[in-house]
């Protein structure tokens, strides 16, 4: 467990395109030693929030959506288990490794704060655009060079990997009836998404993506287990 954390914490804090392993090594125990680690986080952020609330150093959040949850509870775990956690890594972690997907998830963050800004859907028109100019520079400028294109992303990739897992956390102001407008002290409202979207980010760039869905499904899992289990 200690060289695992020590492993993340060198990872988290030189971000690299690090290569997958043929096969991981008791994979089991791997899944568990991480799903302890971000529960750890998880809860012990949760905590350090309400006491800034608690202090008045930070006003409340409000209400979270969860407590207005209205449909089937079979329904709700098989989405926030499964189908979420496997959306949400298809979205955030599988670009860390497709050059393209990643010109393609920045610009689907401009669409998405103009949807809240404005409270309408067409705003995700800018998004296809945004792409085009953006394929479109990587087409004339890195394309015709492997070294130029590898050169180009080791050298950002570090600030993309932290700029996804703010985008990971700041996706789930959703959760609170106030939303957007707890801006601009969004990611101490989401600090325990943060610490989780690293560790996500971290799992899927040193031992795959389906290792990343699989740790972030266990992660939800205790969390909605207790939520289903206090409604009944």
């Amino acid at each position: 467990m200690i060289s695992l954390i020590r492993d993340i914490a060198a990872y988290l804090k030189h971000p690299y395109l690090a290569r997958l392993p043929a096969k991981v090594e008791d994979p089991f125990g791997l899944l568990w030693r991480l799903t302890l680690i971000c529960l750890v986080l998880g809860i012990g952020s949760g905590v350090f929030i309400d006491r800034l609330v608690a202090l008045k150093l930070l006003s409340s959040p409000g209400p979270s959506r969860m407590e207005q949850l209205t449909m089937p509870m079979g329904i709700f775990f098989l989405m926030a288990v499964v189908v979420g956690p496997v959306g949400e890594e298809l979205l955030f972690r599988a670009q860390l490794r497709r050059f393209t997907l990643t010109l393609f998830f920045i610009a689907l963050i401009p669409g998405a704060i103009l949807t809240q800004l404005t409270g309408t859907s067409w705003a995700y028109m800018v998004s296809p655009f945004l792409f085009s100019i953006l394929f479109l520079v990587y087409r004339l400028n890195l394309s015709g060079s492997i070294a130029l294109k590898y050169s180009f992303w080791m050298k950002v990739f570090p600030w993309h990997f932290h700029f996804t897992a703010i985008c990971f956390a700041l996706i789930h102001l959703g959760n609170f009836e106030k939303g957007i407008s707890l801006l601009p002290f969004g990611l101490l409202y989401t600090l325990p998404q943060l610490a989780i979207g690293l560790i996500l980010g971290y799992t899927r760039m040193n031992y795959g993506l389906k290792y990343a869905m699989i740790l972030h499904g266990l992660y939800n899992f205790f969390p909605v287990l207790l939520f289903i289990f206090s409604k009944h």
